[in-house]
C-alpha cells in the first residue's frame, strides 16, 4: 500500500535527552488538584456558606488577615509617597511588591528552611525559595512569587472575606475604618514598641517600582527581623494576644452573619473533646454534646450532615465504576460494570443517604442554588427507586452533563453497544478514600489556633502553600 503524501514521518532525534523529558506536577502544589468528576465540591462549598459565609477555604491563617490588611494600608502609604497614579491596577502591583518583600523576609528569618506544612508555609513559598539565597547580597524583588497571582496570591485569597467582614470598603483595595486597630498593631502593639516606624520606612523602600531587588538590612533593622514579626506564626509565638483578641473578634464575634461565632464556638468544644473530622463534629454538634446550638443552625448542620454522606457515596459510586473499567482494560459490558461497582451493599447505603437527604430541613436551598443544584437533587430523587443498571446509567448520565455544561466535551465514559468505553484514562480513582466534605470547619480550626484558642499542632492540617 503506498503511503499518503502527507503521512508525517519520524525522524530519530539525535540527543533525545536533550530534547524529551517526564513532567510531573510537584507534590507540594495545591493548583493541581484532581478534577472533580461531578461538581459535587462546588455544592459543598455553597453548604459549607450557609454556617459560615464570610470565610473561604482559601483564608485560614489569621496573621494572613493582618498582613493583607497592613499592604493595603502600605499601598496607599506608598501611592502618596512616591506619587504613583492611585489606580487599582496600581495598587495591586504595589501590593505584590510587598507580599514578595514579606515572603522573603519569612524566608530570611527561618534561613530559608520552609517544609511543607510548616505554621510560616505562605502562599507562594516555592517561589519565595526560589528567589531567596543564603549570604549578605540583596535578594530580588521582581520574581514570580506564585503564578495565576491575581487569583492565588494573598490578596486573592483574602480580599472577599475581608470585605465580607467589613475590613476592606466593599469594591475598592482600601481599608475600612474597622481594620485600623489591626493594621496600627501589625508590627507590635502601639504602647510596646516606639520602632515600628522604622519596618514601614523599610516596606516603603520594597515598593519603589524602580527598585529590583531589597537589601537586608535598612538601617538597624534586618530583613530577618521583618520576618520575625510578621510571619504567619508569630501570633501564637511571639504571645500577641491583643491582635489575636482584635482578630477573633472581627472574623467571629463580629462577623456580619448569625451564625460564625457559634461556629467557632462548636469547632472549638470539638477540639477540645478531641473531635476533629468533619463528620464527627456535625454528628456531636446534632447530638448536643458539642453546647446549645439555635434550631436554625441545627437545620443547617442535618442538611450538610446528610449532604456530605450523599456526597461520599456518589463519588465513591463513580471511582468504582471508573476502576472497575480501568482494570477490564478500559472496555467492559455494562452489565458486568453495573454489577460489580454497584453491589446491592453499594447501592444499599446510597439509596439510603439520598432518601435521608430528601427529607432533610434546607434540601430547598440546594435546588435554588445558581449551579448544579437543582440537577443534583434530580438525580438524588432518581436514585432512590434504582437498581444497579439504572443507578449506573444516572450517575453517568449526570457526569456527562456536568461535563457539558463545564464545556469540557462529553463524559469520561461511553457507552458502545452495550459496552462501556474509557474516555479518559487519566482521571486518579479512589473508591476507597473518604470525600466527606470539610465545609469550612478545618478553616476555622486552623484559625482558632492561630488565636491562641487552640494548641498548635505539629503541622498544619489547611496547607497555605502554592506554586
Amino acid at each position: 500500500m503506498r503511503a499518503c503524501a502527507c503521512m508525517p514521518t519520524l525522524t530519530p532525534l539525535k540527543s533525545p535527552a536533550d530534547a524529551l523529558c517526564w513532567v510531573a506536577p510537584p507534590a507540594e502544589n495545591p493548583e493541581l488538584t484532581s478534577e472533580d468528576p461531578l461538581a459535587l465540591d462546588y455544592v459543598s462549598q455553597q453548604v459549607g456558606l450557609w454556617g459560615l459565609p464570610t470565610l473561604t477555604t482559601r483564608s485560614s491563617r489569621a496573621q494572613a488577615y493582618a498582613m493583607v490588611l497592613y499592604g493595603l494600608q502600605l499601598v496607599e502609604r506608598a501611592i502618596e509617597h512616591h506619587s504613583y497614579p492611585a489606580t487599582d491596577e496600581v495598587r495591586r502591583e504595589l501590593f505584590e511588591r510587598w507580599e514578595r518583600f514579606w515572603a522573603l523576609a519569612t524566608l530570611e528569618f527561618r534561613e530559608g528552611q520552609l517544609p511543607r506544612g510548616d505554621w510560616d508555609s505562605m502562599r507562594g513559598v516555592r517561589g519565595a525559595r526560589n528567589a531567596w539565597r543564603s549570604g549578605a547580597s540583596s535578594l530580588p524583588l521582581d520574581f514570580q512569587l506564585i503564578s495565576r497571582q491575581q487569583e492565588l496570591g494573598n490578596l486573592g485569597a483574602y480580599l472577599a472575606p475581608l470585605r465580607r467582614s467589613g475590613l476592606v470598603i466593599e469594591g475598592s483595595l482600601r481599608p475600612g475604618p474597622g481594620a485600623l486597630a489591626l493594621i496600627d498593631a501589625f508590627w507590635d502593639e502601639p504602647s510596646e514598641n516606639k520602632h515600628r516606624g522604622r519596618y514601614e520606612e523599610y516596606a516603603l523602600v520594597a515598593l519603589d517600582r524602580k527598585s529590583t531587588s531589597i537589601a537586608r538590612v535598612h538601617g538597624r533593622l534586618t530583613l530577618a527581623q521583618v520576618g520575625r514579626f510578621s510571619r504567619l506564626s508569630s501570633l501564637v509565638e511571639r504571645g500577641r494576644t491583643a491582635q489575636q483578641h482584635r482578630l477573633f473578634e472581627a472574623l467571629f464575634v463580629h462577623a456580619r452573619d448569625p451564625h460564625s461565632f457559634a461556629m467557632s464556638q462548636l469547632v472549638e468544644s470539638a477540639a477540645k473533646a478531641g473531635v476533629a473530622a468533619p463528620r464527627d463534629i456535625l454528628d456531636a454538634a446534632l447530638a448536643g454534646r458539642l453546647g446549645r446550638l439555635s434550631d436554625e443552625l441545627l437545620a443547617l448542620l442535618l442538611t450538610a450532615r446528610r449532604f456530605g454522606e450523599v456526597m461520599q457515596g456518589l463519588v465513591g459510586a463513580f471511582d468504582r465504576v471508573y476502576s472497575c473499567l480501568d482494570g477490564a482494560g478500559w472496555v467492559a459490558p455494562r452489565e458486568r460494570i453495573g454489577r460489580e461497582a454497584l453491589d446491592a451493599e453499594t447501592l444499599g447505603a446510597l439509596k439510603g443517604a439520598c432518601a435521608a437527604l430528601l427529607s432533610s430541613p434546607r434540601v430547598g436551598a440546594i435546588r435554588r442554588l445558581p449551579m448544579h443544584g437543582a440537577a443534583f437533587l434530580r438525580l438524588v430523587e432518581a436514585l432512590v427507586d434504582a437498581d444497579s443498571l439504572a443507578a449506573l446509567d444516572l450517575l453517568l448520565l449526570y457526569h456527562s452533563n456536568v461535563q457539558r455544561e463545564r464545556r469540557r466535551g462529553e463524559g469520561w465514559i461511553r457507552n458502545e453497544a452495550g459496552k462501556l468505553v474509557l474516555i479518559v484514562t487519566s482521571y486518579t480513582a479512589r473508591p476507597e478514600s473518604a470525600r466527606f466534605p470539610s465545609f469550612k470547619l478545618d478553616v476555622v480550626r486552623t484559625l482558632l489556633t492561630d488565636l491562641g484558642r487552640l494548641p498548635m499542632s505539629r503541622e498544619l492540617d489547611v496547607l497555605e502553600g502554592a506554586a
